[in-house]
């Protein structure tokens, strides 16, 4: 998987007063060959479009694919907008307010697919926007050129006064007129790999996937497993780190594949599903942590 970083005007269009982030998943041939292009592209868009979904807190919240059934479920309007994970990270990426912020974007590459596709690709993603630096910068300020008066002694040389142009000299350094600046660019005050980690960064959200039997279910399904058990519940968590243990909140779930989920086991397996992804988290931010330390060292 493979991620970058890129800047200027928000979305493209001219400035921005916000950071914007902008997903991208692209699938190697090598990961589906026995699919047609055609085939192929439409699981890159299904899969950039659900990713987008999750991380650009202003696109739509649902999606389908062509090739499979799919339903997406999200979280209501005002527990995004309590997800505040989104709002720093856009809030970090502005660089001057109202006018220019940085463009993250989030490229994810499918190079082989063996199963349980979804939770390696938002743990790629996680672990992609924990390194993600910003660089900092500094705002620049642009004076207009200074304006003078019109000569009131006649040309150079013209006065009858010895020393003429060292007078006139003095008297439009006098009436020089300045106008206030204002800051309207920035350079780089360093490298990004020296900038700014995200804050709240381990907000992250990770997908959780159970592949549904009537009485049972299979976490971390192999490819030969998923096509013995095509419905999949996808679940999305994240987690917010406080002193009382870790606080989870439901992002959304997504329910692909022929058949359908009574009421009460949808309950059992999203309070299942949390507790797959609270493991997954934390034994994913203990390896990410040590890594750190490690570099540092």
């Amino acid at each position: 998987y493979q991620y970058r970083r890129a800047g200027g005007g928000g979305g493209g269009g001219g400035g921005s007063d916000e950071g914007r982030i902008r997903c991208n998943v692209t699938c190697s041939p090598a990961a589906y060959p026995h699919l047609s292009s055609n085939q192929q592209d439409e699981i890159q868009n299904d899969l950039t479009s659900f990713v987008h979904s999750i991380y650009s807190s202003n696109s739509s919240s649902s999606s389908s694919s062509n090739s499979k059934s799919a339903t997406t479920t999200t979280a209501n309007a005002s527990s995004r907008r309590s997800f505040s994970f989104f709002e720093e990270v856009e809030s970090e990426l502005v660089i001057l307010p109202g006018r220019k912020a940085w463009t993250l974007y989030l490229d994810a590459v499918v190079l082989s697919d063996a199963g349980n596709l979804y939770d390696v690709l938002f743990l790629a993603c996680r672990g992609a926007l924990w390194d993600t630096r910003v660089p900092r910068t500094r705002a620049v300020e642009y004076q207009q050129q200074q304006q003078r008066q019109p000569n009131r002694g006649g040309g150079r040389g013209q006065s009858g006064m010895g020393g003429g142009d060292e007078e006139e000299d003095m008297w439009k350094e006098a009436i020089r007129t300045r106008v206030q600046s204002r800051a309207a660019d920035f350079e780089l005050e360093d490298t990004s790999e020296a900038g700014k980690r995200l804050s709240g960064r381990e907000k992250c959200p990770v997908a959780v996937t159970l592949n549904i039997l009537p009485t049972r279910h299979v976490l971390d399904a192999t490819y030969a497993e998923e096509q013995a058990v095509p419905l999949k519940l996808v679940l999305l968590y994240s987690f917010t780190s406080h002193e009382d243990g870790e606080e989870a909140r439901f992002l959304g779930m997504r329910l692909i594949g022929p058949g359908q989920v009574p009421l009460g086991y949808l309950k059992e397996l999203l309070r299942q599903g949390q507790g797959y992804a609270k493991q997954l988290v934390l034994a994913m931010d203990a390896q990410l942590v040590a890594q750190e330390e490690g570099s540092r060292d």
